[in-house]
């Protein structure tokens, strides 16, 4: 604002008017080139009629072209009007019996130019300057939307009322860059060229050409804007070549929209993390998430209701909330814990009593009845007389004969058959109240790894006739324990799946607790089920847990990290709409960025987010920190223990602190790869 008051205040002097050029002057814009809105709309026109976006755009262009050849022809500059431009497109389109067509692609433009642009900064604090000096304000501008459709983007940009009129070169034919469309002006408010200073980006159609007329010209010369644009202008010539280069372009687009229209900075540590880093990665989820409910409708298989799974489903709920989707949506209480409890109705298999044991603190049996909801003090008797002296001793010997006979002791398993029952009774009555039988096809939506909810639905309740076609649409999906989910039972990961086999994509695995914290609910874990006023309810953790207390002195900050995905989640959508790239476009980008952030932390991060603790639904009460002691010099002497070290540490790239250059993270991830390809 500075510079341009400094600029123009010498001048003033007999001035009566300033003239303002319109885009990349008054107006900035998400994208590097205004193209891009072109096709976005030929890709909305083409999702109408039917036609292929490549034959809409070639209509377009010839359309555009005509127009422009007959304007040079007629003597006017090469110029065309939206306006005209319309009625020609339709016609080349074939489509003159829509009536209803040329204003929807009007409409469609207007939409997305006014998406895809910004007020500068300094623009509007200039305009107030100027406006308290007394001096009228017009904009002026080389554009082939017409005068009305700049009228109204400015309009819905809230700065129609500085300007007391619009000039813009499809209304008249003339051109900025030939000089006449500043002869118009002048002609039209009968003004002398001293009378008027012009201000714009453009070195030749805003200073030299104003000048040539008589104006006094000023270019507005902003140096890091043009370097911005001109990297934005290079990411999307890269990206017709694919690869990573689609995601920078995005995401480029949505961290200019982002900072653009971000007044509250400085932002903290948390709201930053969830903006940058969780929120590229769970967008994108969002947005496969769309694609695949999408192809699923255009194979005749629709979804008939999407079941976001309690905790970690809460995020993804409230961010399909804001898509404009049809499919009924509904947040179900639903934990491992609840539904294992319930898969142990026809007794408990050494496959499921072997789930409990892949917590590294597990406590043997203590931690099977845990895990399945059991009654303890009944079971215990019965173990001594197996030979479990401790009922609590952790269980290390999977093959352990004791276990064997623990359970096919049928005492044990009647007892267990009982408690089972109960619980699978009450989770039955839930599920039916929220529809889940009341449909053929179903979606689970959660944060994913095992797939261990949707495992052991099926398992307890697969046999009934009623059954739904189930489809689980995770975040990231590890199959480690499960291999068999019965059929009409898929599973996908939609950001990470090891099933196919891509090292590149492995990197939510290697920070799981990160994604959890990032995507849960601030209320307790889902223990049981209860009967109230004829309804059944779920039972949550008590707030006196030792890990419910330490997870909600960390609600706070997952909230500020959920607040910054929603807010990079509006931009995304918004960028979306204007690009049309589709996830998989975007998700190699996305695992270079996690990959970054997991194995690459700053030290900033390291720090805050070892803040937080993490707790799981799966019975236990243990509290897994985040932070654990840095690796020094001398432990990288001793590779085996470092190994093992390593192995059990929930964000082991965070160890590597206090080595500087990142070499160790480096080191490490090389050899972790080659031993998880091996």
């Amino acid at each position: 604002m500075a510079a341009r008051s400094c600029l123009v205040e010498p001048r003033l002097h007999g001035i009566r008017m300033i003239s303002l050029d319109i885009f990349d002057t008054v107006l900035g814009r998400y994208v590097g080139d205004p193209v891009e809105v072109q096709h976005a709309v030929c890709r909305a026109v083409s999702a109408r009629t039917g036609l292929a976006a490549a034959t809409v755009w070639q209509a377009r262009q010839q359309a555009e072209q005509a127009l422009r050849a007959e304007a040079v022809q007629a003597g006017f500059d090469h110029e065309c009007c939206y306006r005209d431009m319309l009625t020609r497109w339709v016609e080349a389109l074939g489509l003159e019996a829509d009536a209803s067509l040329a204003p929807f692609m009007r409409q469609t433009e207007l939409d997305l130019e006014a998406a895809t642009l910004h007020v500068k900064r300094d623009a509007q604090v200039f305009m107030d300057w100027v406006r308290e000096q007394g001096i009228e304000i017009i904009a002026i501008s080389d554009m082939y939307l017409d005068g009305e459709m700049l009228h109204e983007l400015l309009r819905r940009l809230g700065i129609v009322n500085y300007f007391t009129a619009v000039y813009v070169s499809a209304d008249f034919k003339l051109g900025k860059y030939s000089g006449r469309l500043f002869e118009k002006m002048l002609q039209v408010n009968g003004l002398a060229a001293q009378q008027v200073v012009h201000i714009g980006d453009n070195p030749i159609s805003d200073r030299r050409m104003a000048c040539r007329t008589g104006i006094q010209g000023i270019w507005l010369y902003e140096k890091a804007e043009l370097r911005r644009r001109e990297r934005q202008t290079l990411s999307a010539q890269m990206a017709q070549r694919g690869g990573i280069w689609q995601g920078r372009h995005f995401f480029e687009c949505v961290e200019t929209r982002s900072h653009q229209q971000d007044s509250l900075k400085p932002r903290d540590f948390f709201f930053r993390y969830g903006r940058d880093v969780l929120g590229p990665a769970f967008s994108v989820f969002m947005q496969g998430l769309q694609e695949r409910l999408q192809q699923q409708t255009n194979a005749g298989k629709p979804l008939e209701k999407l079941l976001f799974v309690a905790r970690d489903g809460f995020l993804f709920e409230r961010l399909y909330r804001t898509t404009g989707m049809t499919i009924p949506a509904e947040y179900v209480y639903l934990s491992r814990r609840v539904i294992t409890a319930a898969a142990t109705a026809d007794g408990l298999s050494r496959e499921q009593a072997l789930v409990a044991f892949y917590n590294p603190k597990q406590q043997g049996l203590a931690s099977v009845c845990k895990v399945y909801g059991l009654p303890e003090a009944a079971l215990q008797p019965l173990a001594t007389r197996h030979g479990f002296v401790d009922f609590s001793a952790p269980i290390h010997d999977w093959d352990d004969v004791r276990l064997h006979h623990f359970l096919q002791d049928q005492d044990v398993q009647a007892i267990i058959r009982a408690t089972g029952q109960q619980h699978r009774a009450l989770l039955q009555r839930y599920l039916e109240q929220v529809g889940f039988f009341a449909h053929q096809h179903i979606a689970l939506v959660d944060i994913g790894w095992n797939g261990t909810v949707q495992k052991f639905l099926k398992q307890a309740f697969g046999a009934r006739a009623d059954f739904p076609q189930l489809h689980g649409y995770y975040f990231a999906f590890v199959p480690k324990l499960y291999a068999d989910f019965g059929e009409n039972n898929t599973c996908e990961g939609i950001v990470h799946d090891s099933r196919r086999g891509n090292a590149c994509e492995r990197i939510p695995a290697e920070f799981e607790e990160i994604f959890e914290q990032g995507a849960r609910s601030h209320e307790a874990t889902t223990i049981a089920y209860a009967e109230q006023d004829g309804r059944v309810v779920p039972v949550l953790k008590a707030d006196t847990a030792p890990d419910r207390h330490a997870e909600i002195l960390c609600n706070p900050l997952v909230a500020q990290m959920q607040q910054g995905i929603l807010h990079h989640w509006e931009h995304f959508c918004a960028v979306q709409q204007l690009t049309g790239y589709a996830s998989q476009q975007l998700l190699p980008y996305v695992h270079g960025l996690l990959e970054r952030a997991v194995v690459y932390p700053t030290t900033e991060e390291i720090h805050a987010l070892t803040q937080l603790v993490h707790t799981e639904d799966f019975g236990h009460d243990h509290v897994l920190a985040l932070a654990n002691q840095a690796v020094g010099w001398g432990d990288l002497l001793r590779p085996r223990r470092l190994w093992q070290r390593l192995e059990i540490s929930a964000w082991r790239y965070a160890l590597f602190e206090k080595i500087p250059t990142g070499m160790a993270n480096f080191a490490f991830r090389v050899a972790y790869l080659h031993a998880v390809k091996k």
